[in-house]
């Protein structure tokens, strides 16, 4: 096929109008590539868009079950046979396809074994390591793209040679100026509440129920101290049933919002950015977003988060599954302006050294060009 425009299998559980993780990945990486590659995205049902769009260079079925949030055991057993037929189906209906898909979970697990079966070569996203081994080494992998270097030394442990990784510690969000200068930023020094804001999933992994702890211990010795919790997941009657049962009314559950730009100006305008990640966590790209703004971060251990912060420097870092610890970071950066504006200013700095979409881009489309130049 030398000569012609690489044709790519996207297989993204999660895909725009949803926002953060694989969806906000995959799109700004083919927004950089359509005019030299065409994409077939491969994702879940959403009841906010059409099962399928005809973006020109990329062509979007949205025809996989939505079952993120099911128990384990049933996502295994329900995904293959759906997602086989439909995956062979794709390939029928487009011809043959380098695969680049997500790693994690059932939707992950089943792409690799098309791969192998069909062997057909595939590029495999590792964005945490909340997956076993053996679920990362499945497939046709020709490239393994690691979000950070704590990833990469995992996968090296499980026995991927490192010259099949490519590795971004992390990337400049490069949020557009344009859009940065619309959005209004809310100064250190401010009278009234101070707003604390979290993006994330609401999944075990994640670490909310920690957070709503340290929060009930803030509540009680700072009142005028609110956070916001921008995310859904399967944990949201529980966590809903917690903040009742201990009388915890200085958080809100915001669930789901659509609208990215409106995630960007609620981070603008908030005090302080949280994160409680227990487990599993790759580089947060919502971490470096804050730091676009200038917000302090306060976040966990968790994960390839330590490359992004230097506790005291650019944000505070704490131990992962301590409440108490986390309160009383909330607090204490509540109480001080000046370490606010030095952790918000001194984050926006680092942003200016890392690589970027541009650099990652590239990169890929060398790996496309070689895989296409053998099938």
């Amino acid at each position: 096929m030398k000569g012609e425009r690489p044709k790519v299998l996207i297989g993204a559980p999660v895909y725009l109008p949803r926002q953060g993780g694989s969806s906000t990945y995959f799109s700004n990486l083919m927004e950089r590539l359509r005019d030299r590659v065409d994409f077939i995205v491969y994702s879940c049902r959403n009841p906010d868009a059409a099962k399928f769009e005809d973006q020109g260079s990329v062509k979007v079925h949205r025809i996989q079950p939505f079952i993120l949030d099911a128990p384990k055991l049933f996502r295994y057993i329900v995904l293959p046979p759906i997602t086989f037929f439909q995956l062979i189906w794709l390939r029928m209906r487009y011809g043959k396809m380098i695969i680049h898909a997500h790693s994690n979970g059932a939707y992950g697990f089943i792409i690799s074994i098309l791969s192998s079966l069909i062997g057909q070569e595939m590029l495999k996203e590792v964005q945490d390591m909340s997956d076993p081994g053996y679920n990362i080494r499945m497939g046709n992998v020709t490239r393994y793209v690691s979000t950070g270097t704590s990833i990469r030394d995992q996968l090296i442990s499980y026995g991927v040679p490192s010259d099949k990784i490519i590795t971004y510690p992390s990337l400049n969000p490069e949020i557009p100026l344009e859009v940065r200068k619309s959005i209004k930023q809310k100064p250190f020094r401010h009278d009234g509440d101070m707003e604390l804001l979290c993006i994330s999933a609401l999944r075990p992994y994640k670490g909310v129920e920690y957070l709503l702890e340290s929060m009930r211990m803030v509540q009680g010795r700072d009142p005028s101290i609110k956070l916001t919790i921008i995310g859904e997941g399967g944990m949201r009657d529980e966590l809903l049933g917690y903040m009742k049962k201990h009388g915890i009314t200085n958080t809100t559950l915001r669930g789901f919002v659509p609208d990215y730009h409106d995630v960007l100006r609620m981070m603008a305008k908030c005090d302080i950015l949280v994160l409680s990640s227990a487990s599993d966590e790759g580089n947060p790209r919502v971490i470096l977003e804050a730091f676009q703004f200038e917000r302090p971060v306060i976040a966990t251990a968790a994960g390839g988060t330590p490359e992004l912060i230097e506790n005291g420097e650019n944000g505070i870092l704490l131990p992962p599954r301590e409440p108490k610890a986390f309160a009383e970071a909330i607090l204490r950066l509540s109480g001080d302006q000046g370490l606010r504006e030095k952790l918000g200013k001194n984050g926006r700095r680092f942003l200016e050294k890392l690589p970027t979409w541009d650099d990652l881009a590239s990169d890929i489309l060398k790996v496309y060009r070689d895989i296409w130049k053998r099938m």
